[in-house]
């Protein structure tokens, strides 16, 4: 079962709310899954199309709950996309003109589905249902593992519009593009992404995008330390290689008695610990040296060297 299918199982088992949300829902579901058929004389036929099982039951359950209306669903095959199962119910003219009065009591019933009911989304329970039974309806989600977006396929520009003021409402960023002649609505940010799934009531699916997204934090966080004690390392040796360099031609040129003996002693140590830190280096020397007192010691067995290159004496 992919995420899309786990969201939406997971709404389906929602429980109902109230009759104000119930008819919210039920609203946008008819948006995204109801078509209208012209029977004549004025009559309409309101006809459900869905791919997934559980949704078309959730709209059964919500018909017969809210409206008191039964219809037979029944299961089809469209050659035409490679055998692709889709769900149907078809009400009678009769329910029909019912819901939709219900819906809207201004609607027409030869107006079609198009535009939304302002006062069904007044509350913020009832926009809440309504995003829900939109993404029941005409949304996916990708997988959390594979990236954070979210798309809401929708017929017309109108509802299109009315889902992404609903979603700014929620405090969900959304943006619109038009794609093959259909209105899609979507999102690509995590925190956007948990928002939503929050907001329609999907908990258990917030928990698996947070898991994700603090799996993918952990790894990058132990990826950039070891990119940096990578970096540091390489920076160290480089640096323990120059000062054995720089110590090697002192030895060839004149000897290391020629330094200092603090110096000849931090010298001959670099050479018999090439691949020691600063602090190993100090703590070798007696007394024992800071980090700090160990790099001015070998700062100034390096300008000794640039002076052996140099035509001028050198005093350290």
């Amino acid at each position: 079962m992919n995420f899309t299918a786990t969201v939406k199982q997971e709404l389906i088992s929602l429980p109902l709310e109230k009759t104000c949300c119930m008819t919210s829902e039920l609203n946008a579901l008819t948006a995204c899954c109801g078509s209208l058929a012209l029977l004549g004389g004025g009559r309409v036929q309101l006809h459900y199309a869905t791919q997934s099982a559980g949704v078309l039951r959730r709209i059964f359950t919500l018909l017969k709950q809210r409206h008191g209306i039964s219809a037979a669903p029944r299961l089809v095959r469209l050659n035409s996309f490679g055998g692709v199962r889709q769900y149907q119910l078809r009400l009678t003219a009769e329910d029909s003109r019912t819901l939709l009065r219900s819906m809207d009591p201004q609607r027409r019933e030869s107006a079609g589905l198009r535009g939304v009911p302002v006062r069904m989304t007044r509350r913020i329970c009832c926009r809440r249902a309504w995003i829900r039974g939109a993404f029941l309806g005409c949304g996916t989600v990708t997988d959390p593992a594979r990236g954070y977006r979210a798309e809401f396929v929708l017929a017309d520009a109108s509802r299109a519009a009315h889902l992404v003021r609903l979603l700014e409402l929620a405090g969900v960023p959304a943006a619109r593009i038009v794609r093959r002649g259909s209105e899609v609505v979507y999102l690509r940010q995590g925190d956007a992404l948990v928002t939503l799934l929050g907001l329609m009531g999907a908990s258990r699916a917030v928990f698996h995008v947070e898991n994700v997204r603090a799996a993918g934090s952990l790894s990058g966080s132990v990826n950039r330390a070891t990119n940096c004690d990578h970096a540091n390392l390489s920076k160290q040796l480089s640096a323990a290689q120059r000062q054995v360099e720089q110590i090697t031609r002192i030895s060839l040129a004149c000897g290391l008695t020629a330094l200092p003996r603090e110096l000849e002693e931090m010298a001959r140590l670099r050479l018999s610990n090439p691949d020691a830190g600063l602090r190993e280096l100090g703590e070798m020397t007696s007394p024992p040296l800071t980090k700090s007192g160990v790099q001015q010691r070998l700062r100034r067995i390096a300008a000794f060297a640039q002076a052996l290159d140099g035509t001028a004496p050198h005093n350290p």
